[in-house]
Protein backbone atom coordinates (compact mmCIF):
# COMPACT_ATOMS: atom_id res chain seq x y z
CA UNK A 1 0.00 0.00 0.00
CA UNK A 2 2.94 2.44 1.11
CA UNK A 3 4.35 1.89 -2.72
CA UNK A 4 1.05 3.54 -4.39
CA UNK A 5 1.45 6.67 -2.07
CA UNK A 6 5.21 6.78 -3.03
CA UNK A 7 4.79 5.63 -7.22
CA UNK A 8 1.40 7.86 -7.31
CA UNK A 9 3.26 11.30 -6.20
CA UNK A 10 3.65 11.65 -2.81
CA UNK A 11 2.19 15.22 -2.48
CA UNK A 12 -0.84 14.55 -4.45
CA UNK A 13 -1.02 11.30 -3.04
CA UNK A 14 -0.97 12.51 0.88
CA UNK A 15 -4.10 15.03 -0.77
CA UNK A 16 -5.69 12.21 -1.76
CA UNK A 17 -5.42 9.89 1.03
CA UNK A 18 -6.27 12.43 3.61
CA UNK A 19 -9.59 13.84 1.96
CA UNK A 20 -10.57 10.19 1.66
CA UNK A 21 -9.76 8.99 5.14
CA UNK A 22 -11.05 12.39 6.71
CA UNK A 23 -14.34 11.17 5.24
CA UNK A 24 -14.18 8.02 6.35
CA UNK A 25 -13.28 9.01 9.91
CA UNK A 26 -16.33 11.48 9.87
CA UNK A 27 -18.14 8.86 8.71
CA UNK A 28 -17.55 6.65 11.73
CA UNK A 29 -17.64 9.71 14.05
CA UNK A 30 -21.68 10.54 12.43
CA UNK A 31 -22.32 6.61 13.41
CA UNK A 32 -21.35 7.13 16.43
CA UNK A 33 -23.44 10.09 16.67
CA UNK A 34 -26.13 8.32 15.29
CA UNK A 35 -26.39 5.35 17.83
CA UNK A 36 -26.69 8.26 20.58
CA UNK A 37 -28.69 10.60 19.86
CA UNK A 38 -30.82 9.04 17.17
CA UNK A 39 -30.78 11.24 13.97
CA UNK A 40 -27.94 13.27 11.68
CA UNK A 41 -28.30 16.21 10.50
CA UNK A 42 -27.90 17.00 6.47
CA UNK A 43 -24.41 18.53 7.02
CA UNK A 44 -23.06 15.68 8.33
CA UNK A 45 -24.44 14.06 5.87
CA UNK A 46 -23.42 16.39 3.07
CA UNK A 47 -19.89 16.38 4.43
CA UNK A 48 -19.00 12.34 4.05
CA UNK A 49 -20.16 12.86 0.45
CA UNK A 50 -18.22 16.25 0.01
CA UNK A 51 -15.43 15.10 1.07
CA UNK A 52 -15.31 11.35 -0.43
CA UNK A 53 -15.74 12.97 -3.92
CA UNK A 54 -12.46 15.56 -3.08
CA UNK A 55 -10.74 12.84 -2.73
CA UNK A 56 -11.64 11.35 -6.02
CA UNK A 57 -11.43 14.82 -7.47
CA UNK A 58 -8.28 15.05 -6.48
CA UNK A 59 -7.10 12.21 -7.69
CA UNK A 60 -8.76 12.96 -11.42
CA UNK A 61 -7.09 16.15 -10.81
CA UNK A 62 -3.61 14.55 -10.06
CA UNK A 63 -3.80 12.63 -12.72
CA UNK A 64 -4.64 15.01 -15.31
CA UNK A 65 -0.90 16.51 -14.00
CA UNK A 66 1.58 13.44 -14.26
CA UNK A 67 -0.18 12.95 -17.25
CA UNK A 68 0.40 16.33 -18.89
CA UNK A 69 4.40 15.87 -17.66
CA UNK A 70 4.59 12.58 -19.40
CA UNK A 71 3.30 13.77 -22.30
CA UNK A 72 5.85 16.16 -22.52
CA UNK A 73 8.31 14.07 -21.81
CA UNK A 74 7.27 11.93 -24.65
CA UNK A 75 7.23 15.06 -26.92
CA UNK A 76 10.86 16.06 -26.18
CA UNK A 77 12.14 12.17 -26.39
CA UNK A 78 10.98 10.76 -29.73
CA UNK A 79 12.27 7.41 -29.14
CA UNK A 80 10.23 6.40 -25.96
CA UNK A 81 9.91 2.33 -25.76
CA UNK A 82 6.06 1.49 -25.04
CA UNK A 83 6.97 -0.53 -22.46
CA UNK A 84 7.75 2.49 -20.52
CA UNK A 85 4.63 4.58 -21.61
CA UNK A 86 3.38 1.17 -20.55
CA UNK A 87 4.43 1.98 -17.48
CA UNK A 88 3.87 5.54 -16.87
CA UNK A 89 -0.24 5.01 -17.56
CA UNK A 90 -0.42 2.35 -14.75
CA UNK A 91 1.77 4.98 -12.45
CA UNK A 92 -0.60 7.57 -13.56
CA UNK A 93 -3.83 5.12 -12.73
CA UNK A 94 -3.11 5.04 -8.85
CA UNK A 95 -4.15 8.22 -7.74
CA UNK A 96 -7.89 8.30 -9.42
CA UNK A 97 -8.20 4.12 -8.44
CA UNK A 98 -7.16 5.27 -5.10
CA UNK A 99 -9.81 8.35 -4.87
CA UNK A 100 -12.47 6.26 -6.24
CA UNK A 101 -11.57 3.60 -3.77
CA UNK A 102 -11.62 5.57 -1.07
CA UNK A 103 -14.70 7.81 -2.29
CA UNK A 104 -16.61 4.30 -3.02
CA UNK A 105 -16.33 3.65 0.47
CA UNK A 106 -17.72 6.49 1.90
CA UNK A 107 -19.80 7.09 -0.32
CA UNK A 108 -21.61 3.63 1.48
CA UNK A 109 -21.29 4.91 4.34
CA UNK A 110 -23.08 7.77 3.17
CA UNK A 111 -25.81 5.82 2.10
CA UNK A 112 -26.27 3.42 4.89
CA UNK A 113 -26.43 6.88 7.36
CA UNK A 114 -28.87 8.70 5.47
CA UNK A 115 -31.04 5.19 5.16
CA UNK A 116 -30.78 4.98 8.64
CA UNK A 117 -31.70 8.38 9.41
CA UNK A 118 -34.83 8.79 7.36
CA UNK A 119 -36.06 5.01 8.76
CA UNK A 120 -35.79 6.59 11.97
CA UNK A 121 -37.69 10.06 11.15
CA UNK A 122 -40.40 8.53 9.36
CA UNK A 123 -40.70 6.26 12.86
Amino acid sequence: MFIFLFEGGIVGMTVVMLTGLTAIVWSLLTLIKFLKVGFVTKRHLDAILFLGSLSFFIGALWQGIGLSQALSFIQSSPSISPAVVAGGIRVNMIAPITGAILFSIAGIFWFILRYLNARKQEA
